[in-house]
């Protein structure tokens, strides 16, 4: 990938960063048609807390290996890691078909998926943070978040489809498909890099350094806190519209389509005008959009909290990728992005787990009402932690 300047090309105009994108966007192609696993389980005669349990071993399997992944790129390149986590991808969907029953063999492959998933998104995200200029990254980030979005958002209606078509076979035929066409795109994404060539350049790395930059550990907080939030909604919205007598189709219709629309146009306008002033503006319309979930999904006026929800999402989802990547040296950007996916991520599946233990001691008004409150927080750690400063751990101007 060539390396985008401030005033150079757009990113959508240079063929490296094009072919990254859809790259990314078959690697969450490829997980998002296993997001209906559950319909197969349930088909399978597998009790909830079965079902709960092989949905979470992937997503535990991607979160814990995080930081071993951002090692392997540091010494090996992004490029191999990335060919031997599509692979392991690949193997695993194929192997879903073998998979009749619970048990061991089942765990195994959701553990295999998660590593691979895992491995994919380490080298991409890391091969972003290298490669786009400071000035450009939030542009960059916002074209990666519609790749991301479109992937979840198109892919599991698809893959409903052809259950309802062809049957679950052409469920792991769609994630296999998808797999292979990202391993194929990314022999134009990413370039090999000899190992013995950054073996002793990228030596120093440690985790431990970059953790001791304080700002870069209030990023990583303040990132848990938006992560988890925006992962109790799309949890628990099936749910609560169920209790409320109305399809949850349309809140995924609208926060999607409108968080597409934002990322197209609003990266470009957060790089010239300042990560943290956006991010004082989106916060306060994220936190605003959960809450109002419980009292006007099911009235009038309920494009109001998709509305507010999409466009907080799309505002925030790249300015905390392109903070994150402004933290560390080069030879560092695998480790940071690294811990800061892991972050992420750890974020969903407690958006899952700890929302349902709430939802399930309190009520489903309290979840969002909550999730509301906490997304303020969230606000609040942009306003008075600094998450972006001249720490020790973030050279970039």
């Amino acid at each position: 990938m060539a390396y985008l300047n401030n005033h150079g090309p757009a990113p959508l105009r240079d063929r490296s960063f094009v072919c990254l994108n859809l790259t990314l966007f078959l690697v969450f192609a490829n997980i998002s048609f296993l997001y209906l696993y559950p319909l197969i389980l349930n088909a399978m005669g597998s009790a909830l807390d079965v079902i709960g349990l092989v949905m979470g071993v992937f997503s535990c399997a991607a979160v814990l290996s995080r930081p071993i992944m951002g090692k392997l790129i540091v010494r090996n390149g992004e490029s191999r890691i990335f060919s031997i986590g599509i692979i392991a991808s690949l193997a695993a969907s194929i192997c879903y078909s073998l998979v009749t029953s619970f048990g061991p063999f089942m765990l195994l492959v959701r553990v295999v998926h998660g590593l691979g998933f895992s491995a994919c998104v380490s080298a991409g995200f890391s091969l972003a943070a290298r490669k786009i200029r400071p000035g450009r990254r939030t542009e960059a980030f916002s074209m990666i978040g519609v790749s991301l979005v479109c992937a979840v958002a198109f892919a599991p209606p698809l893959g409903e489809y052809l259950i309802r078509a062809w049957g679950f076979p052409s469920l792991y035929a769609a994630a296999s498909t998808a797999a292979f066409l990202a391993g194929v795109v990314a022999l134009k994404a990413f370039q090999p890099v000899d190992p013995s060539s950054r073996q002793k350049e990228n030596a120093s790395v440690r985790y431990c350094r970059l953790l001791k930059d304080r700002a870069f550990v209030f990023l990583l907080i303040s990132t848990f806190v938006f992560s988890h939030c925006q992962a109790t909604v799309p949890n628990f919205i099936a749910l609560i519209s169920s209790e409320k007598g109305v399809l949850s189709g349309r809140f995924f219709v609208v926060s999607n389509v409108i968080a597409i629309f934002v990322l197209l146009f609003i990266g470009k306008r957060i790089d010239r005008l300042g990560k943290l002033f956006f991010m004082k503006l989106a916060y306060p319309v994220f936190s605003l959009g959960i809450l109002l979930i419980p009292d006007m999904i099911s009235g009038t006026c309920y494009p109001v909290p998709p509305l507010l929800y999409g466009i907080g999402i799309a505002v925030l989802f790249p300015t905390y990728n392109a903070l994150a990547a402004g933290y560390g040296s080069q030879a560092e950007k695998p480790a940071v992005m690294a811990l800061f996916t892991a972050t992420y991520d750890s974020g969903f599946v407690t958006g899952a787990m700890v929302s349902g233990w709430i939802a399930h001691a309190t009520s489903l008004n309290m979840l969002f009402r909550l999730s509301g409150i906490c997304a303020f927080a969230g606000f609040l750690t942009v306003v008075f932690l600094p998450i972006q400063g001249p720490g020790s751990g973030n050279p970039d101007p």
